[in-house]
């Protein structure tokens, strides 16, 4: 159903769009690689710029569908951008590119990737940009950057960096800590409302035997190998909790209060199965919170973010919002998701051809910002 929903898709827009490889490099020499997806047309049209993440993206961010089958996550943006005449514009990170191994279909040239520190990835955004801006086929005035997760951080402090040269910024799974504070919650509340979306049917925030036991999602027989309660009940009172939650992180919630980065990064490469830059923990310990770069700006901003994020959590945003209110930024818009997580559901894209809730507010956001 979802290769057939995105056949569809492609079939529909590919004659009315045009794509063209964009080559750039780097303030420090590197060869970077983009494409632009444009409307068919001379243009000029407006371009949305999809910033780096945390983990390296390649160009289509090409991930598997099952029983062999694959699609690219950024279809959704280059279909409905341009049938809003609005062009997509990504990029590979530094030392990324496409591969053909599953899950994530790329190939990393460590030595490369491991120049990727925060500052020269907000380089990279800039030089990005000025390869984009350069192109007759482009709208200067209306160039907008998304950024989700890390991205965030980055289309923020980027965009302080050069103010005048961006029209508006889009930003979702709002990182608005950094990754001190923002780990501990991945490690903490994020773990356990993980747990509570698969086993707390009665959402009471504890998990008894019965509803562990239940196992309604399948999570325990598929993700966790059939474990008995006991492995994650630390204080042994019959339910899973918080607090236990807090016990099973210890020894990583020990580690960000010590500046263990060693464990950490083991971590990042064991349990979140993704490569990181070295010294990514450190760096990003030492960064300013994103709220740093947004006071500084005065373009529409658009802030999206799922009630269920598991990655970062809800309240930063809301607790940004109101100090956007308090220093009278008008132009910067809040909007929440019932039942979504980090991705604002993306993925129904891609099963049944419907654009989510959230993303649809992000092109309703574009549109308005563009017009």
């Amino acid at each position: 159903m979802l290769c057939a929903a995105i056949a569809i898709s492609m079939a529909h827009v590919q004659p009315q769009t045009r794509t063209v490889e964009v080559h750039f490099k780097t303030h420090d020499g590197h060869d970077m690689f983009g494409k632009l997806v444009t409307p068919q047309g001379s243009g000029p049209f407006p371009v949305v710029i999809y910033v780096q993440t945390a983990e390296g993206m390649t160009v289509d961010m090409k991930r598997p569908l099952g029983g062999g089958r694959t699609f690219n996550y950024f279809d959704l943006y280059r279909t409905k951008l341009t049938e809003m005449g609005v062009a997509f514009f990504s990029y590979e990170g530094r030392g990324v590119e496409m591969g053909d191994s599953p899950p994530r279909y790329e190939k990393i040239d460590r030595a490369v990737y491991d120049t990727s520190t925060l500052q020269n990835k907000v380089y990279d955004v800039i030089a990005a940009l000025a390869s984009i801006r350069s192109r007759p086929d482009v709208n200067r005035s209306k160039i907008l950057l998304m950024g989700a997760s890390e991205g965030t951080l980055l289309s923020a402090h980027a965009a302080a960096t050069v103010p005048d040269l961006f029209a508006g910024l889009v930003l979702y799974g709002v990182m608005t800590s950094n990754m001190r504070y923002t780990f501990d919650y991945i490690m903490t509340d994020g773990a356990f409302m993980t747990f509570c979306l698969a086993f707390d049917t009665n959402r009471d925030a504890t998990i008894t035997r019965a509803e562990f036991e239940a196992d309604p999602v399948k999570y325990r027989a598929n993700t966790m190998q059939g474990a008995p309660l006991e492995t994650y009940d630390k204080d042994g009172d019959g339910s899973i909790t918080l607090e236990d939650m807090r016990v099973l992180t210890k020894t990583y919630t020990d580690a960000i209060a010590k500046e263990d980065f060693a464990v950490l990064e083991a971590w990042a490469k064991v349990g979140a199965a993704v490569a990181i830059p070295a010294n990514w923990f450190k760096d990003h310990f030492a960064q300013k919170p994103i709220w740093s770069f947004l006071t500084e700006l005065d373009v529409p901003v658009g802030c999206f973010h799922g009630d269920v994020d598991t990655s970062v959590p809800i309240e930063g945003l809301k607790l940004m919002e109101q100090k956007a209110k308090a220093a009278g930024k008008s132009k910067m818009e809040f909007h929440y998701f019932k039942g979504v997580g980090h991705s604002l559901g993306v993925e129904r894209y891609f099963i049944d051809g419907k654009v989510p809730a959230g993303h649809q507010a992000i092109f309703d956001f574009i549109k308005r910002t563009v017009s």
